[in-house]
């Protein structure tokens, strides 16, 4: 089993229903390619965490870095995982927001001169504590290529 996440920042031409257009398609897509993962909204910048066959998610993350919607697309890590953080997630989606944050009980005094993205920045390690509650497992642990 492989591993792939990257960040990109979503560009201005792309709206909340071509978003959703590409979310069932993507899904139909990754179930047959049996590829699972998360897809995270925060402001404008994407992360995803994808799981499959290497050749597999090569070829999507190639895909993704042609795709014209995306800019600053960079790979944070890859590599061989045990198994599945998302078993049964073709394709899990979130869109983050300061208020997500504060019903998880994360965040109740926050900046808000800063954006969410630049607040998670600093804060990175809340983003685990996020999926773990989309995911709705308290017993996740992220398993991270080595």
């Amino acid at each position: 089993m492989y591993c792939l996440c990257y960040t990109s920042k979503k560009t201005a031409s792309f709206d909340i229903n071509e978003l959703k257009e590409i979310l069932v398609k993507s899904r139909i897509n990754n179930e047959k390619k049996d590829i699972t993962g998360i897809l995270l909204l925060i402001d404008d910048l994407f992360i995803q965490i994808l799981e499959g066959e290497q050749n597999d998610l090569d070829e999507l993350y190639d895909v993704i870095k042609k795709d014209d919607r995306h800019d600053y697309i960079q790979k944070i890590y890859s590599g061989e995982i045990a198994t599945r953080n998302f078993l049964t997630w073709s394709m899990g989606f979130q869109q983050v927001t300061w208020e997500d944050l504060e019903e998880l009980g994360m965040e109740r005094l926050h900046d808000k001169s800063l954006s969410l993205s630049e607040y998670f920045r600093h804060k990175s390690h809340y983003l685990i504590e996020v999926i773990k509650e989309f995911n709705k497992s308290s017993e996740l642990k992220l398993n991270l290529p080595k």
